[in-house]
């Protein structure tokens, strides 16, 4: 097995461990385009586009935006969590995310968005939902004071982006009120996309709860202005549904879903669903390792999906909760596909952790950071820092790249980053690794964001400029 020692901070070279250059701070300009946290990115306008097929490209111009679900500063942080967050879209560039290129739709407007591997409570998951070259969002919407959970939504993608003076239009045929559709009551968790019959559309599925089971719905593109999608279909889950997520969208090719299992702070069960055409009840299903982290991609390079799940270090108070079984408790398994024949056994690799950092979750994501085809693994560990993995064929192992790091707040946040997603935000061919920094531990700051090759930065920002 292959250990993970993370590297500690240090105060000589507070980004990364290797020479430090071309790393700019927020706050700072120096190496990229971060400014100081005092200071106002001043808007741009949006680059308008004209459609294409990119993931996560809502306004079309060919570059992959970042969408995140972030807070605002608002006077003493009134209201509920949902109240003080809204939705940003930053418009991708050839240099990578451009803060002064963006779009905030209203705090509070957006409860939830799709759970898409690591930052899925922060993470926007897009697809193109009606067809028309511009990657949609859906959501859920906050719902009416005191009332429940709110309903499915998307925010239609255009030219110029989701507009910010429009509503998200309802999703028909998903239930938006409490006791709704008989036995039924909504989750509360946007809609997670994908291609799950492999027709070419776009799809969509949620998940609706009942005493001791859940139901997937799956809403079936193409979809109308209006929300109404071409067909649904559902599957019955004799288990509490957590979260929902799927695998890449790729042309022709059903895309996976990992559904995770309710927890009560232990590591959650995990279930892949072979998706393809037809009802979902006939749809294939293995068991797979516990663990509260997951993400799909090409880990050794084969042009088959593949998928990693480990344990992120949550536990609960319950007798014995400072351990999980032996292929669980500080794992990383990887799945190797495809999966039409079965799921294999895994490759696996543990984690070390200090001793005490229990309770200190770790993040993942999948970059293929090179442009090789094969995706790197980005494992980080709470405040200490984020280590890259390679698939090597005969099992896991550190690529030879220094842990990366990022500087202490010095208000009580966070120390170091945590792996928020990867894409191409620059359309050069490889996939950047973008970290995300809490400053405050009570979440009511605006986030840092960092977007990273590995080796050096290409954009760094501060959301506390973002005052639009």
């Amino acid at each position: 097995m292959y250990p993970l020692r993370p590297a500690p901070l240090s105060l000589a070279c507070v980004l990364f461990l290797s020479g430090c250059a071309n790393a700019p701070d927020p706050g700072g300009s120096e190496g990229g385009r971060g400014q100081g946290a005092d200071e106002v990115y001043e808007l741009a306008p949006v680059p308008e586009g004209g459609g294409g097929d990119l993931p996560d490209d809502v306004n079309g111009d060919g570059y992959t935006d970042l969408l995140f679900l972030g807070p605002v500063e608002t006077a003493g942080n009134e209201g509920t969590w949902e109240q003080t967050r809204r939705l940003v879209v930053v418009y991708g560039s050839e240099r990578g995310p451009d803060p002064t290129t963006r779009t905030g739709l209203e705090a509070g407007a957006v409860t939830a968005v799709a759970a898409a591997g690591g930052g899925q409570h922060l993470r926007a998951g897009t697809a193109d939902l009606d067809g028309d070259g511009f990657s949609d969002i859906p959501v859920t919407t906050a719902p009416p004071s005191g009332q429940g959970v709110g309903g499915a939504a998307v925010f239609w993608g255009g030219p110029a982006g989701p507009d910010p003076d429009a509503a998200p239009v309802p999703l028909a045929s998903v239930p938006s009120g409490e006791g709704s559709d008989g036995e039924w009551s909504p989750s509360g968790a946007a809609p997670a996309p994908g291609d799950f019959d492999g027709d070419g559309s776009a799809d969509l599925v949620s998940f609706e709860e009942s005493e001791g089971r859940s139901r997937l719905t799956v809403l079936y593109g193409p979809f109308e202005r209006d929300g109404t999608p071409a067909r649904t279909g559902h599957r019955t889950v004799d288990a509490w549904v957590g979260d929902l997520v799927p695998g890449h969208l790729a042309e022709g090719v059903p895309t996976p879903l990992l559904v995770r299992r309710g927890d009560d702070g232990e590591q959650p069960g995990n279930t892949l669903y072979l998706t393809g055409g037809g009802d979902p009840e006939a749809w294939g299903e293995a068991e797979l390792h516990a663990g509260g982290m997951s993400v799909f991609g090409d880990f050794d390079g084969d042009g088959e999906t593949d998928l990693a799940v480990g344990d992120d270090g949550g536990r609960n108070n319950e007798p014995g909760h400072g351990t999980e079984s032996p292929e669980v408790d500080d794992r990383l398994n990887v799945y190797h596909g495809p999966f039409d024949a079965g799921v294999p056994e895994p490759s696996s690799v543990r984690l070390t952790r200090d001793e005490g950092t229990y309770g200190v979750f770790r993040s993942l994501g999948g970059c293929d950071l090179d442009g090789d085809g094969a995706d790197t693994l980005a494992v980080g560990l709470g405040g200490h820092g984020v280590d890259l993995l390679d698939d090597t064929g005969s099992g896991l192992a550190p690529n030879g790249a220094p842990t990366l790091v990022r500087p202490d707040s010095g208000d009580g946040g966070a120390p170091v980053a945590h792996v928020f997603a990867c894409a191409d935000h620059d359309a050069d061919g490889s996939d950047e690794l973008v970290l995300y920094q809490v400053p405050k531990a009570d979440w009511s700051a605006p986030l840092r964001w960092w977007v990273t090759d590995g080796s050096e930065d290409e954009a760094a920002f501060d959301g506390a400029g973002f005052e639009d």
